[in-house]
């Protein structure tokens, strides 16, 4: 399994912009097109929103996004993480766990100090496993969601990078 940043104009941009439509965008009223704009805004000063897709073979199998400014309920929140996603076929098997993982050490070599997310989990689910810690309930689009902080590792991000970047030393596999 092969971790990476993605373009954003990559080919497998269109498959997380269908997943993302098909899980969240859908419900929320957004298009399959207004999945694919943010997908392939061009990054800011910061390297912001940073996609990144897990692959088996060319085939995107999982993802995650670092972004800004994810909830504008929440502007003291600047950096997020989002669009945790794994393919069916593909589910149960860590796969969320290593680009969480992945996400944080990209965010570490970014500089972020802080990451949020908002989940449908009101316990924190996986998140909560992984050392993410609740914030505040809140309402995401008519759905009712729970707001998680976890602090960044710098030294992470200092290990990451002298190993060549976030994109190398997939970690566990499990969870």
């Amino acid at each position: 399994m092969d971790i990476r940043h993605l373009d954003p104009h990559a080919s497998a941009v269109p498959v997380l912009a269908a997943w993302y439509h098909a899980a969240w965008g859908r419900d929320a009223g957004f298009s399959l097109e207004d999945e694919l704009r943010q997908l392939r805004r061009v990054p800011d000063a910061r390297g912001l929103p940073h996609v990144l897709a897990a692959f088996e073979g060319e085939q995107p199998v999982a993802a995650a996004q670092l972004k800004s400014q994810e909830m504008d309920a929440f502007p003291q929140y600047r950096y997020w993480l989002g669009g945790v996603f794994v393919a069916e076929p593909y589910r149960g098997r860590g796969l969320a766990s290593r680009v969480i993982a992945h996400a944080l050490g990209a965010a570490a070599a970014l500089g972020l100090d802080a990451l949020h997310l908002q989940t449908e989990a009101m316990d924190g689910g996986l998140y909560a496993r992984l050392g993410w810690q609740p914030v505040t309930e809140a309402d995401a689009h008519g759905t009712r969601v729970l707001v998680m902080v976890r602090r960044v590792d710098q030294a992470a991000g200092m290990r990451a990078s002298a190993r060549g970047g976030p994109e190398r030393g997939l970690g566990d596999d499990r969870g």
